[in-house]
């Protein structure tokens, strides 16, 4: 089966030298990623790195420290964890091990778009339960179960938070989908690519922090789930491409055997190794975006557009024309996410950057709304 191509956000280097731009003219706002950048720990890393040598074929060192810093408190050992070559590998990865065509598959919309095309190439059938924007793209949980229940696909894709419209689903909705989807016989993904980006970072009580409150859980309760994640995003490692998933050692066993040999390079695994020690620079980099997303958001506000709210650092702002307002933009030295290929031609994803980036953004949208109101129409 043909593999129709996924749009993503990121530099189109192509379209770049079309316009005569290179990567320094241009602030991306398209990519959910830390703009803080990686740990200068990484950097050090990789400098030790021994280009001639083969890299582990088990990523035991990086596996060792995902179970120090980030999968705690879960009963979960090394026979659980498999790693790759960023998320999208293994999502293509999860497709190739639990699914075969005729299949039926199912996910939210709109979500990343790997899901779908990952499905499809098996020959499964894929099904959306649409998300509607009046309401502000959130899951109405028992709606969703109930259709689950009609349709009972072998598969579900959940991403939480949810890329593009930054929703997602506190723990007790997600185990409660889980144990239906246990019930129905359905393999539940759970892509928590952004669970670091999950604001406000503490309740209002101030006692627990949201990133704490994740399905790995559900592991420790005997749910059989596929947790996903992502290193590239929050360790702004998305030149190195990793990505790991965490579940039941059976379940486990059965994706790596559709893994290659030697599927994470040996730069990857040395810099996030380090990157996952240096937890101090993490916290500052998040606690600051908090206060830079904050911001941001409400100077997006001021502009009289619709802001669609979000428990993340990127969030969907209706524009009417996205595509000539992207183009707008990046001839401006701006880059955004023009959403048409989540079926929303009318929204724009943008991503949180520092102050004096973020503020190039809104003035030139304040500039383009006053002048070029053909780009605010659909």
């Amino acid at each position: 089966m043909t593999r129709e191509p996924v749009v993503h956000g990121a530099f189109d280097y192509a379209e770049l030298e079309r316009l005569g731009l290179s990567t320094k003219d241009v602030l991306d706002f398209s990519v959910n990623s830390n703009p803080y950048g990686p740990s200068p720990a990484a950097r050090e890393a990789l400098a030790t790195l021994a280009l001639e040598r083969y890299p582990d074929r088990e990523c035991l060192a990086l596996k060792r420290a995902l179970l120090s810093y980030e999968v705690t408190s879960t009963g979960i050992e090394l026979e659980g964890l498999v790693c790759g070559n960023g998320a999208s590998e293994l999502i293509w990865t999860i497709a190739r091990a639990f699914l075969r065509s005729g299949m039926v598959t199912a996910r939210l919309s709109p979500t990343f778009g790997e899901y779908q095309a990952a499905s499809r190439a098996i020959g499964a059938l894929d099904l959306a339960y649409r998300l509607d924007p009046m309401c502000g793209f959130e899951v109405n949980l028992n709606a969703l179960l109930e259709w689950l229940e009609v349709e009972r696909p072998t598969l579900f894709w959940l991403c939480n938070p949810n890329n593009p419209s930054g929703g997602w689903l506190p723990l007790e909705q997600v185990r409660e989908l889980a144990q239906i989807c246990e019930h129905l016989g359905t393999l539940l993904v759970i892509d928590e690519s952004y669970h670091h980006f999950r604001f406000p970072r503490k309740a209002a009580n101030n006692s627990t922090k949201p990133q704490d409150d994740t399905a790995l859980t559900l592991l420790s309760e005997g749910l059989s789930v596929l947790i996903l994640r992502s290193l590239t995003k929050d360790f702004a490692l998305a030149a190195l491409r990793l990505g790991y998933v965490v579940t039941t050692s059976e379940l486990a066993t059965r994706l790596s055997a559709h893994l290659p040999s030697w599927n994470v390079n040996g730069a990857a695994q040395v810099a996030a190794t380090a990157a996952l020690s240096d937890r101090a620079h993490l916290e500052r980099s998040l606690n600051a975006l908090e206060v830079e997303r904050n911001a941001f958001f409400a100077a997006l506000r001021e502009l009289d557009v619709d802001v669609i709210p979000s428990g993340t650092h990127y969030t969907l702002v209706r524009v009417g024309n996205a595509p000539a307002l992207r183009t707008a933009l990046l001839r401006r030295g701006l880059l955004v996410r023009d959403c048409s290929s989540f079926g929303l031609p009318q929204y724009i994803r943008v991503a949180t950057r520092q102050e004096q980036e973020w503020r190039r953004l809104t003035e030139a949208l304040t500039i383009l709304k006053r002048e070029e109101h053909e780009l605010w129409s659909v």
